[in-house]
């Protein structure tokens, strides 16, 4: 009896599968707005996190001069659910800082999609978001940078974008389907820019500790 009951549980979690293991995948856009000072936004990116919540990872694109490049931020930000009785919303909350600058993300989207998602070991509904609106905020007067007081005239940097992230439908039940993990989902974003021509804007860091953080470009 007692196995029979450890092999009904073994049975059951098998079929449910662990919910904390699926993903979602969001694009990200970009447009500056308002005014600015020595600030570059990035373009656009991707933003992948459990799809029930938690720690996520970003990678942001940039293209100057014909020069297309990726950068990829690990472990960066939580996307969470907040609910108020029946209220919804997906909440996107992301804060970089280092000695070069401070760049804010935020955006927020109700959660009313009822999304179908497919795994080999399990198939689940979950709410989210099919779009959050919000903003890339970067300021930071780059007072500690080794440089400013050498007479640089361009120290300081202040912009702000909006931003919008959709849901990624394909990508999202593509990494499922294959019960990739995150960061082999990232990877797999990496692998399909670099397919496109983009290069890896940090080649030496790969988490997005460089000095690109705050202006959306390698400015220094």
């Amino acid at each position: 009896m007692p196995f029979r009951r450890l092999l009904l549980t073994l049975t059951l979690a098998f079929i449910a599968g662990p919910a904390s293991a699926q993903l979602v995948v969001y694009t990200l856009q970009f447009k500056p707005t308002g005014e600015s000072i020595n600030y570059r936004s990035y373009q656009s990116g991707y933003y992948v996190a459990p799809i029930t919540g938690g720690t996520g990872s970003l990678v942001l694109m940039l293209t100057t001069g014909g020069q297309k490049q990726f950068f990829t931020y690990s472990n960066f930000g939580e996307l969470f659910v907040a609910v108020n009785g029946g209220d919804r919303k997906t909440v996107l909350s992301a804060t970089a800082a280092n000695t070069v600058s401070t760049t804010t993300f935020y955006a927020i989207g109700t959660a009313n999609e009822r999304v179908t998602i497919e795994s080999r070991a399990a198939e689940s509904q979950v709410y989210v978001a099919k779009k959050l609106d919000g903003y890339s905020v970067s300021a930071d007067s780059e007072r500690d940078l080794p440089f400013s007081s050498a007479g640089s005239t361009d120290v300081g940097v202040a912009g702000a974008s909006f931003m919008i992230a959709t849901f990624d439908e394909g990508r999202t039940t593509n990494a499922n389907n294959q019960n990739r993990t995150l960061a082999e989902e990232i990877t797999d974003i990496q692998t399909f820019l670099t397919s496109k021509g983009h290069t890896n804007g940090l080649p030496t860091t790969g988490q997005g500790q460089g000095t690109t953080t705050g202006t959306g470009a390698p400015t220094r």
